[in-house]
């Protein structure tokens, strides 16, 4: 989660599948003592767990620590920091990049300075800013809300990595150019957003007077006795030749990076050994402090770790930076980051004192998977179900209307062309059963009005009805239902509709054109006109929107978001709109002038139909925009 989300290409900007995975999927769990948390059990966990998923998924190399209380408990490195060179993972040595972890960094810091008092959590982020957020709802952004991603911001995935050092702008300049829409009032839905995040980095250098990179040297990995990390970009000569390079496994070959660089540095920027995360946990986990330096007072961190938002009094919720949850009897606050080449862990149980972080450099499957057998190992407990109602509350069949349809993370683009990006995959909701609803596998009964909870395990969401729409909670997480015309498949059907019509356009048309040339007839001027007209119409838009396609691909390969190339798609297909005028123009006058049969005139006039739904679509979109 964060400047990332896991999945097949551009579905790591979805939440969907990801939250399948983590909140709703049944785990056995073991119902066995648990192992003591001595470094010879981790040992044994780990050393035959992560080789194991390293040959399974094709993983070059992965490093972890875990400790407790104000101990390094254990520490190992696995794999390959650089496969050709045969550099193997040293867990004090090599560097890791830990994505979006490196936010944790950043919320860190904005603790710091609130608890001197030159931060307050609760004022308009305004107040700190020398632009300025525009007040789309009577309530201002803050930082309370920026640190629990209830801010309201749209995604934006240009808040994301770009190809080179050169592209790498100023912090400023990257806020004001990539200003996303504020599209929910801040504090009602959790809707991740990595330019709250940068924007959160910039109040740092604002009030501190310093650059971002240089507070969190100064102020925490320095105090922690981080000597082997960094938060710059490049890495300083001294670490960069300790540096895991990141990997793509295709084919039966592995393709390596490097350097992934960050457009935002307070998003994702720390590049760390596993010992070097070990500290800043142990601070997390003590009242703030390492071996008698501190970054926080004991009181401070608790705030930071309390519950600071929730949907309904029945989930969990967010702390500020971490994502709260309960697996295994454990509360579990914990934060994942991910690149296109490195997957990292960072999850804390607060109430054992215990701390785990693992990063891969090679994105595995599921990047929480370890976590999970990790609590079962160490923490096996028999999950607690509640009794289920053998009937719903009263009013279930209004309810269960509402209930049924697509549902869209909360985390999407609403005015941009990210739109499509986002949009491309859902979470359906069905009712199997009376108070009975299924999210993919998992089956949900209604223990109360609106509220569920998972008929083979521990999990439990909600829904709400408010402004127009239908809200369902999974966790800390928001999926808000689609309108009918909304509906993803809905356009692909239209697209593909549209382009079949085309299609045999292309076909249909030349063949016409050429028997008719065969019997010394030629067809008259505007009917030939038309058809040349709707020819190219059909290939303007679908050869852009094929364009478009090609460029979301390289985008979830490398996760460079290609703002020009899109920006000059956008501006090109309103050369449709002329075009799909005039083809509605000539379909009528083949009506009037009936100069070929009727069947030519019924697919011509469809053709021109398709030609306008389309346009309808591509507004719908935001490919049709400026």
């Amino acid at each position: 989660m964060g400047c990332e989300n896991r999945g097949l290409g551009i579905g790591r900007w979805v939440f969907s599948v990801w939250m399948l995975l983590a909140l709703g999927v049944a785990r056995p769990i073991p119902v066995t003592a648990s192992s003591p948390l001595t470094p010879e059990a981790l040992a044994a966990f780990f050393d035959v767990t992560l080789p194991e998923q390293l040959a399974e998924e094709h993983l070059v190399g992965a490093t972890v620590a875990v400790v407790q209380g104000d101990a390094l408990v254990f520490a190992q490195g696995y794999g390959y920091a650089d496969l050709d060179a045969g550099r193997p993972v040293v867990a004090d040595r090599t560097l890791f990049y830990i994505g979006s972890d490196g936010k944790l960094f950043t919320w860190t810091a904005i603790m710091q300075l609130a608890e001197q008092d030159k931060l307050d959590l609760h004022t308009d982020v305004n107040a700190y800013l020398d632009f300025e957020i525009p007040a789309t709802f009577e309530e201002p952004v803050t930082l309370h809300y920026l640190m629990t991603h209830t801010g309201g911001f749209e995604e934006q995935l240009e808040a994301l990595f770009v190809a080179d050092e050169a592209n790498v702008p100023l912090l400023r300049e990257f806020l004001v150019q990539t200003l996303p829409q504020r599209v929910y009032p801040p504090g009602a839905v959790f809707a991740y957003s990595n330019y709250g995040t940068a924007l959160a980095g910039y109040i740092i250098e604002r009030v501190s007077g310093e650059r971002y990179e240089d507070y969190i040297a100064a102020h925490l990995l320095q105090p922690l006795g981080m000597t082997r990390s960094a938060a710059t970009q490049p890495l300083p000569a001294s670490l960069a030749q300790d540096a895991a390079l990141g990997y793509h496994y295709r084919d039966g070959s592995y393709d390596a990076l490097a350097f992934e660089w960050v457009a935002a540095p307070p998003c994702a920027a720390i590049r760390a050994t596993a010992t070097d995360i070990a500290r800043f946990m142990r601070a997390h986990l003590n009242g703030g402090c390492v071996e008698g330096a501190c970054i926080l007072h004991a009181d401070t961190l608790a705030e930071m770790h309390r519950q600071q938002f929730t949907h309904h009094p029945a989930l969990t919720g967010m702390a500020y930076g971490f994502v709260e949850s309960r697996f295994n009897g454990q509360r579990v606050l914990w934060h994942l980051g991910e690149s296109p080449r490195f997957v990292s862990l960072l999850a804390l149980l607060p109430e054992t004192g215990v701390g785990l972080f693992i990063s891969y450099n090679t994105p595995p499957a599921d990047g929480r998977a370890i976590l999970f057998r990790f609590l079962d190992a160490f923490y096996p407990v028999e999950v607690e179900r509640l009794p289920l109602p053998a009937k719903p509350a009263p009013g279930w069949t209004d309810r269960a209307a509402a209930l049924i349809g697509t549902y869209i993370p909360a985390r999407s683009a609403h005015s941009s062309a990210q739109k499509l990006v986002t949009w491309l995959e859902a979470l359906p909701v069905n009712v199997v059963a009376e108070g009975e609803v299924a999210l993919g596998p998992q089956r949900y009964v209604e223990t109360a009005s609106w509220l569920f909870h998972q008929r083979d395990g521990d999990r439990a969401l909600t829904f709400r009805q408010e402004h127009g729409r239908t809200w369902l909670f999974w966790g800390p997480f928001a999926y808000f239902k689609l309108r009918w015309y909304e509906s993803p498949l809905l356009h692909l059907g239209l697209f593909a509709a549209s382009a079949l019509l085309f299609v045999a356009g292309w076909i249909a048309w030349p063949v016409a054109a050429w028997r008719a040339r065969r019997r010394g007839a030629m067809l008259p001027t505007p009917v030939r006109l038309a058809r040349w007209l709707a020819a190219g119409l059909g290939l303007l838009i679908f050869g852009l929107l094929a364009w478009f396609a090609v460029l979301m691909l390289t985008f979830g390969g490398d996760f460079v978001y290609p703002a020009t190339q899109v920006a000059l798609i956008t501006r090109l297909f309103w050369l449709a709109v002329p075009l799909t005028l005039a083809m509605v123009i000539l379909a009528a006058q083949e009506w009037l002038r009936r100069e070929v049969a009727w069947g030519w005139r019924v697919h011509y006039s469809l053709t021109a139909l398709a030609s306008a739904a389309l346009l309808w679509s591509l507004h719908f979109w935001n490919l049709l925009a400026f």
